[in-house]
């Protein structure tokens, strides 16, 4: 149909109607228009021929008047501004369902938000790592001033970081690798005198390298020494789900990190799993593997009173199962106008214990609770779902609430956090001595952190 068609069948449009009247459709010999007031000076007009079936077509214009007040406001500056997203709309109206429509509109995607969550997640890592150096490089310095020295002198154990990949059980993977923790000094620029008939050469001045985006080694917290020896293991997990409840990706970072008043040390551990742990290379690799024993080699010595990593791993895994907790959401439309939300929780790992777990739902609307296993906090946009312990003995709960809207897709994604003092993977320090045997007294922190929990 051409556009002096189209302009011709709206402009004959009110001429049709008729003051007063209170049906919403108009007949001419071959058309049907159908019409829906929207604002105070405009309507919207579907026209279509007359044997047209007029129930489906009462449907589309209902459809289409959602569509544009679900937009933006029905005044014509409004309509104006959001001229293009409202033709976008209408060319998708064919759907006949506003939550695909809103979908559409949205153009998310899952591998898009997955991504974001990895990037964000890096950056996050990235910043973490570079406020652990400077506060490393600050100690050095006062170190320094004190006479103290560096920490990596006499043949001191520096720091690592890990980021290279092997092969590890039930397929997953294992990466580690060890970078220094002071970066090579700068060899100094020697200047010459001014020369005459010679070209200035322009003075490039070397940058300090710039920290790579890998994993964040634990950033140890300041620890009161009631002890010679302190021992701080801490997991990082990311775990990103679908709504369906397939795994998008797992990943599990570990680093095990001593702070010792005592030079020389053996540091016994319990792992059925102590080829999948890389050691710094400063530790006796070959004594790890052999008795589980972390000791340093030759003349090194550990720096006192000073965080110094000594075992990192890296667990990646496609299988749902391996999941700490597994978090189910089922919204349903009612009849209503609301949607009714179905929210379950469920221990996968019984020897951990969770304290202090949140569970954040997008919810715009005010919910109405109708069950709920512990607490629940609404701002705004917002529903949190607080559970102090999640444990073998209470692995499962749920939470059911209605809240108005229509859009299945609102209430993702579903971010958890909590507190745990336990370990994904098998490892455990049970004893510490020195070099000639003699047992050490020593205090040791667990702690499994989620970096990135979410169902998307």
């Amino acid at each position: 149909m051409s556009r002096s068609r189209i302009e011709g069948l709206l402009a004959s449009f009110p001429k049709l109607l008729v003051p007063g009247q209170q049906h919403t459709t108009v007949e001419t010999d071959t058309l049907r228009y159908l019409y829906q007031p929207l604002g105070d000076d405009m309507y919207m007009v579907l026209i279509t021929t007359r044997q047209y079936n007029i129930v489906l077509g009462i449907n589309t214009l209902n459809l289409i008047a959602r569509a544009v007040a679900d937009i933006c406001d029905p005044s014509q500056e409004e309509i104006v501004l959001h001229g293009f997203d409202i033709i976008m709309a209408l060319d998708e109206i064919r759907l006949a369902n506003l939550s695909k429509l809103r979908t559409i509109m949205a153009m998310e995607s899952h591998e898009e938000q997955i991504q974001e969550i990895i990037e964000r997640n890096k950056e996050q890592n990235a910043k973490q790592e570079l406020k652990r150096q400077a506060k490393l490089f600050d100690q050095q310095r006062r170190d320094n001033r004190s006479g103290g020295g560096s920490m990596l002198s006499g043949g001191q154990i520096p720091t690592m970081s890990s980021s290279s990949m092997i092969s590890g059980p039930s397929g997953r993977r294992i990466s580690s690798s060890h970078e220094p923790l002071i970066a090579p000094e700068p060899e100094p620029i020697k200047h010459r005198g001014m020369q005459l008939g010679r070209k200035s050469i322009p003075l490039e001045i070397p940058t300090a390298p710039t920290a790579p985006t890998v994993a964040a080694p634990v950033a140890v917290a300041p620890v009161d020494m009631h002890s010679d020896v302190h021992v701080q293991i801490e997991e990082h997990i990311t775990a990103i789900v679908n709504r369906d409840g397939g795994l998008e990706q797992m990943e599990v970072k570990g680093d095990l990190s001593l702070i010792t008043k005592l030079p020389l040390l053996k540091v016994a551990v319990a792992t059925t799993n102590s080829r999948d742990i890389k050691t710094h290379p400063k530790v006796d690799k070959k004594q790890f593997l052999a008795n589980s024993i972390v000791t340093l080699k030759g003349s090194n010595s550990f720096p006192i009173s000073q965080p110094v990593g000594v075992l990192k791993w890296r667990v990646v895994s496609a299988d749902e199962d391996d999941i700490p907790l597994s978090i189910n959401c089922w919204p349903s439309p009612a009849d209503n106008g609301t949607m009714g939300v179905n929210m379950e929780y469920e221990l996968t790992n019984e020897q951990l214990e969770l304290t202090n777990v949140t569970i954040a739902i997008p919810v715009r609307s005010q919910p109405v609770i109708s069950d709920i296993d512990g607490t629940y906090h609404w701002t705004f946009n917002k529903l949190e779902w607080q559970i102090p312990i999640i444990d073998a003995s209470h692995s499962s709960g749920s939470l059911d609430f209605n809240v108005p809207g229509d859009d299945p897709g609102a209430f993702f994604p579903v971010t958890v956090s909590f507190a745990c003092q336990q370990t994904l993977f098998d490892i455990e320090v049970t004893k510490v001595t020195t070099a000639d045997d003699e047992e050490v007294e020593f205090t040791k922190s667990v702690a499994l952190i989620p970096d990135q929990y979410a169902v998307i």
